[in-house]
């Protein structure tokens, strides 16, 4: 585990990951939301399984912007029941969109990620 000091990223609003296409081989990035732990960043994708996570799934080397900071890590999606709930909620908290989406399931089946930092 590392010693990255992630909480001065809490004030940005987005991150850009990049990871290695599963097909091509090639750097893909997307734009999305995040949430931080010590020495870990959350992200989620959406139920429908995006191709930013089937791309983590086939190899989970990654690259995250936030704040003008670049990190690295290691990133696995999350099958445990409980610890999804767990991730999903802190986007429920952090975001206003997916508080207002909840109701209508927004945040409830999304595919939850951790990455480790280097």
């Amino acid at each position: 585990m590392s010693d990255v000091d992630v909480h001065d990223l809490e004030h940005a609003w987005n991150c850009r990951l990049t990871a290695v296409g599963r097909k091509s081989g090639e750097p893909r990035s997307v734009t999305i939301w995040f949430a931080l732990e010590p020495d870990r960043v959350l992200l989620t994708g959406s139920k429908s399984n995006p191709h930013w996570c089937r791309n983590v799934r086939a190899n989970g080397r990654v690259e995250l912007e936030i704040g003008g900071r670049t990190l690295t890590g290691s990133a696995t999606l999350i099958d445990d029941p409980e610890r999804a709930a767990e991730i999903r909620q802190r986007f429920v908290e952090r975001y206003l969109l997916a508080r207002l989406s909840r109701p209508f399931g927004g945040y409830t089946k999304s595919i939850p990620v951790v990455v480790e930092l280097d």
